[in-house]
């Protein structure tokens, strides 16, 4: 798999975590989806490559389980 799709699996994901009407209730299923898409990237690249994406990922997360 072509490593330029990380970017766009990133911006799905972050799609996801950005969309309005997620609710508290959706938090953990959001978690799963950071977490498929770490396991999926270090998997095909290999550890610590995805790390970039991965924790602008956990940081909008926080973001969302805060508020």
């Amino acid at each position: 798999m072509d490593s330029s799709n990380i970017k766009k699996d990133f911006d799905f994901t972050l799609r996801v975590l950005n969309n309005e009407n997620n609710k508290k209730i959706h938090l953990p299923a959001l978690q799963r989806l950071i977490k498929n898409f770490e396991k999926k990237w270090c998997d095909l690249l290999g550890p610590g490559i995805a790390d970039f994406y991965t924790n602008r990922l956990n940081k909008k997360y926080n973001v969302l389980q805060y508020n």
